[in-house]
């Protein structure tokens, strides 16, 4: 239980768009995750595009060392998502991660149905013979590990403080969440000092709520002006027992 929990924490921010909401053909941005040494453990590419009023398609393509996983391994994942008014909603995601030798080692397949706030999500492992599909209904807003980082641009547009929604992660399961603005603060970004907005995304557990207390704490930093830009994120890459790493986007 801890572990599925922890890794929605520590996955919750690793990929945030500079400015979605500035997107009008092609964007492209890259980012690495290190160790607290500032070793760098994986790189990530991604490319977001405006396939259709409203619609838009995120590539994201990685390689490196990632906990859970035994050596060097690459991944591609391909998330379509819509912009509405007031939010972010994820319509599908297809990711798929090799070993060294590029064999397929681990697929995701999620499918949303946004008229009916239900989604179909399906975890396949080909080596160890491992094919999981479950069906999900809805009551809030829902997000993905991808499709999170739009949802906090537009949670900080709207002015919102704090946010209940349910999360998708890649068992599959779903889990109730709360996404909130901790404060304004001054943070060092490359050498350079910037004003940031500090989001936490907080596990609801109901009658185990206390639990939260034992759980390390993952935070995503953005601008603390309009686009909302990511500048970074510091916890846990995986589950409980994963490296405790930061990421930044190059060149911020």
């Amino acid at each position: 239980m801890k572990k599925l929990l922890l890794y929605l924490l520590c996955l919750c921010s690793l990929v945030l768009p500079r400015s979605l909401f500035a997107i009008e053909e092609v964007v492209n941005l890259s980012y690495v995750g290190r160790d607290l040494k500032g070793s760098s453990r994986w790189r990530a590419e991604a490319q977001i595009k405006n396939i259709s009023p409203g619609v838009y398609l995120m590539t994201e393509k990685a390689e490196g060392i990632y906990s859970s996983f035994k050596g060097r391994i690459s991944w591609v994942a391909q998330m379509k998502f819509e912009r509405i008014k007031d939010s972010v909603r994820p319509m599908s995601l297809d990711k798929r991660v090799f070993d060294a030798k590029g064999n397929i080692i681990r697929r995701e397949i999620q499918e949303f149905d946004l008229a009916s706030n239900t989604g179909t999500c399906t975890h396949e492992e080909p080596v160890r013979h491992i094919s999981r599909t479950k069906r999900f209904k809805f009551n809030r807003d829902v997000v993905t590990r991808l499709s999170l980082g739009f949802y906090a641009q537009k949670f900080l547009e709207s002015g919102k403080t704090s946010e209940k929604l349910q999360m998708v992660s890649e068992e599959p399961n779903v889990y109730n969440v709360e996404l909130k603005k901790m404060g304004k603060e001054t943070i060092e970004i490359n050498g350079r000092k910037v004003a940031a907005y500090r989001l936490s995304l907080e596990p609801q557990l109901g009658a185990l709520n206390f639990v939260k207390a034992f759980l390390p704490k993952s935070y995503a930093w953005h601008s603390a002006v309009p686009k909302y830009e990511w500048l970074g994120y510091t916890g846990l890459e995986g589950g409980i027992n994963s490296e405790k790493i930061e990421v930044l986007v190059e060149g911020s």
